[in-house]
């Protein structure tokens, strides 16, 4: 594979495809892959209210379902508010990874508002993007006020949309978003570490900016002397049978 400004292009050549840039990317984990095809009938944004009602609710009944399976039980033995949060948490990994290893990695603005999911299947997102578009600017500041908080605010829409087909609590996600944006940064920087300092700062400057701020903070340092996140919210995992607490859990002491 060619360098990065081979894949991507530049903002004073012609735009290239994206196909390259989303092949590499989906090498980090499986969190990072896009598919390419359309979207076919009953297939929905993403973000930007489409999920929404009815096809939101049960996809939490599936998480519920899901999640029962792992010890036994049924959907109805899961807490509404745990599989809602659960999804929230899912889909807010598989956006924002792939959004921001396309910027980071190769300059490329990966517009959040042309995903698709398709309610009732797995969890798979597609992008009508064929082309990949320069971002304005390489900065990671730049890039966490652009494509990135774009996504959180999309995340945002599906939040409200939760909380209105059941009682779940505003803050517990954005902190979803918070550390599956945290959760992204650690996997690209293990997979390249040559960007993980730039993926920090986007972090860093989210969580002082309205849309993430008081979700989270860098605390301390992991095995490699990275800094660890540590959020403020519970993902409500640890009210699963044996569920125990995450790794950036507020809980933990």
């Amino acid at each position: 594979m060619g360098s990065e400004r081979d894949i991507a292009g530049n903002a004073e050549g012609p735009v290239s495809l994206l196909a390259p840039v989303l092949e590499d990317i989906a090498g980090i984990n499986v969190f990072f892959a896009l598919e390419t095809p359309g979207p076919e009938p009953g297939w929905v944004a993403a973000l930007g209210g489409g999920l929404s009602g009815e096809p939101l609710a049960a996809e939490v009944e599936a998480v519920r379902g899901r999640l029962a399976t792992l010890f036994g039980g049924g959907a109805e033995d899961v807490e509404w508010r745990v599989g809602a949060s659960l999804f929230h948490q899912g889909l807010a990994s598989r956006v924002l990874s792939p959004v921001l290893a396309a910027a980071l990695c190769h300059g490329v603005f990966l517009d959040p508002w042309r995903l698709f999911v398709r309610p009732g299947g797995p969890m798979v997102v597609r992008t009508t993007e064929t082309e990949a578009q320069p971002l304005a600017s390489p900065d990671p500041q730049e890039i966490a006020r652009g494509p990135v908080r774009e996504t959180v605010a999309g995340l945002e829409g599906v939040a409200t949309a939760l909380g209105r087909v059941g009682g779940i609590a505003p803050g517990l996600l954005r902190g979803n978003t918070a550390a599956a944006l945290a959760g992204a940064t650690r996997s690209l920087g293990r997979a390249r570490p040559e960007h993980h300092e730039d993926a920090e700062r986007v972090v860093r400057t989210l969580l002082c900016d309205p849309c993430l701020e008081g979700t989270g903070t860098y605390t301390g340092t992991d095995d490699q002397g990275r800094a660890g996140f540590r959020r403020t919210t519970c993902c409500l995992y640890y009210r699963l049978p044996e569920g125990g607490l995450c790794g950036d859990c507020a809980l933990r002491s």
